[in-house]
């Protein structure tokens, strides 16, 4: 039977109630952007769907902050109904359309920002990848840093090409990183990247006024997710680490005049080396409180606090709800 059809007749009949009241543990789930958009690639969810979920949660869940998801960590005290509602990288969007959502159920919220493009306004660097190489502006792409030519020859082709940057984005230094960022912008003709941005914003970061808004209009807390969107793998000296741990959190605190207690890496996949020793270093260094993965396992009692797991939600509503009943799996 197809996948979908399947989710959709466990829920009909009743199935999904029997794994939440079985499956039951604290969860923080993560989104990106809530937006319109075209590309499948996509990281942002569509409104209507946001607001069905949201729904759902608000109906099945608790929704709890993050400061009293902390209190009840650390104190051993969950219902194991809560769900902490997060969103990553910090895009325009999260305030536009999210967060009045969010507002309707009367429902808090956490938004993890790469202060360093809060500050500057540059786009992510997979999100400049998906314009360039996505967006039908050019049929071939040279990145001579990494020594790679490919022509663009078909929808196929391209988001095999996507592919292979988006990785080799998140397996490079730093530096090496904002280096592919400007090479990829220099293939297409002049003034053609700022023209397709001006069109297409929903990879448009917040300013600096548009996170205090979040804060004060709405009950949402400001994370840190690095200054450049680092990846804190080993590809990465300590020194670099240190800077995009510690002075995120140093920046946003001056930006905001609040307290800056939580952080969630960037990719976050433990199993596959984004957090390195130096980061878990520049974490407990810097004095944050609790710092996220995007690793879906079970919030066991004694987690280290720099090593917590998030979910991500899903975009269809039959899977979101049963990804919740399901995972993260019973440990028996």
């Amino acid at each position: 039977m197809e996948k979908g059809k399947l989710k959709q007749n466990l829920i009909i009949f009743g199935i999904d109630k029997l794994l939440r009241a079985i499956n039951r543990t604290p969860r923080v789930l993560f989104y990106h952007g809530v937006d319109h958009v075209s590309e499948s690639s996509s990281l942002h969810i569509a409104p209507e769907k946001f607001e069905q979920e949201i729904k759902f949660l608000s109906h099945h869940y608790e929704v709890i902050d993050l400061d009293e998801y902390f209190e009840r960590f650390r104190q051993n005290k969950f219902s194991n109904r809560e769900i902490v509602i997060t969103f990553d990288d910090g895009y325009r969007n999260n305030l536009t359309h999210a967060a009045p959502i969010l507002q309707a159920f009367n429902l808090p919220f956490t938004v993890f920002v790469s202060a360093g493009h809060i500050e500057s306004g540059k786009r992510f660097p997979t999100a400049i990848a998906r314009t360039v190489i996505l967006s039908h502006m050019v049929d071939t792409i040279e990145i001579e840093c990494i020594r790679f030519k490919s022509p663009l020859a078909d929808d196929r082709q391209r988001k095999h090409v996507y592919g292979l940057i988006s990785h080799t984005l998140k397996h490079s230094n730093i530096d090496l990183v904002n280096e592919i960022c400007k090479e990829l912008i220099e293939n297409l003709p002049a003034g053609a990247y700022q023209e397709f941005c001006a069109r297409h914003t929903a990879d448009d970061p917040l300013n600096w006024e548009e996170v205090k808004k979040l804060q004060t209009d709405y009950k949402c807390i400001i994370g840190a997710h690095c200054l450049d969107h680092f990846i804190c793998n080993g590809y990465q000296t300590r020194e670099q680490t240190r800077r995009q741990l510690i002075d995120s959190k140093r920046l946003i605190e001056e930006k905001t005049n609040s307290a800056c207690h939580y952080m969630a890496y960037p990719n976050g996949i433990v199993h596959e080396g984004d957090v390195s020793d130096n980061a878990l270093e520049a974490v407990a260094e810097a004095g944050y409180r609790l710092a996220f993965t995007t690793e879906n396992d079970r919030l066991l009692p004694g987690n280290n606090p720099y090593l917590m797991p998030r979910h991500s939600a899903r975009f269809e509503m039959n899977d979101f709800i049963m990804k919740l009943a399901l995972k993260p799996k019973l440990k028996i």
